[in-house]
């Protein structure tokens, strides 16, 4: 279901915009939120292994004998 928005845009960015036939516009805004909003999780899932990782402690051996040991534990 779509849903109206109100957004505030530069000026060069609507002058832009402007060019773009109606039916069009929402299609690329549409298009382009989702995009950024998919870099933007991306980008915090990255940062929150970042946080992991360097709270974590290294673990010795391969990373296979460790999920070997997992599996074998469960």
């Amino acid at each position: 279901m779509p849903h109206r928005v109100n957004v505030m845009l530069d000026d060069e960015i609507w002058n832009a915009l402007r060019k773009i036939p109606r039916g069009e516009r929402s299609r690329l805004v549409n298009h382009a939120v989702g995009n950024e909003l998919q870099a933007w999780r991306r980008k915090k899932a990255a940062q929150r292994m970042d946080e992991l990782r360097s709270a974590s402690k290294p673990v010795s051996g391969s990373s296979e004998v460790c999920i070997r040991r997992d599996r074998e534990s469960h």
